[in-house]
């Protein structure tokens, strides 16, 4: 029988991001307003913007609640669910490009529609979002569309 190894294990501390490769992880302080009324959908994309790095978001439940966030928060980006009970995400957009305030008017809008719809990408584009993603979102793909307003 011989003796078990006494020897030191080296252990890696762990890492909570290591399913995402370093270099794809985004500034933490890049502010974030999600639009979505389902708090289960919000959650969840609060969630995987956390996991790749994005720290600083607010949510807002209803389009009114994102036309006040947009200037208080004062977000770098907002990902609008199209389909709020308040009035639509092209309609909220629309109201977000026409603000009285120019940080406002030129607010980086991202579109999050519940499934894809032939065409939605042109009419998203011609609402003036920079994109449209469905759910449920895919975490690159999410990450890789925030790194080119960078």
């Amino acid at each position: 029988m011989q003796p078990h190894s006494l020897a030191p294990t080296r252990y890696r501390p762990l890492q909570v991001y290591d399913h995402v490769p370093a270099v794809a992880l985004a500034p933490a302080n890049l502010r974030i307003l999600i639009v979505n009324e389902d708090l289960r959908s919000a959650d969840s994309l609060k969630r995987t913007l956390h996991d790749l790095g994005y720290f600083t978001t607010l949510t807002a439940y209803s389009a009114r609640r994102a036309l006040v966030a947009a200037v208080d928060f004062s977000p770098a980006v907002a990902l609008l669910d199209l389909e709020l009970p308040d009035m639509t995400g092209y309609r909220l957009a629309q109201k977000l490009h026409s603000h009285p305030r120019r940080y406002v008017r030129q607010l980086p809008l991202l579109a999050i529609a519940e499934r894809a719809v032939l065409g939605d990408l042109e009419r998203t584009r011609a609402a003036g979002f920079i994109g449209c993603l469905t759910k449920p979102v895919l975490p690159m793909v999410l990450n890789d569309m925030l790194r080119k307003l960078q």
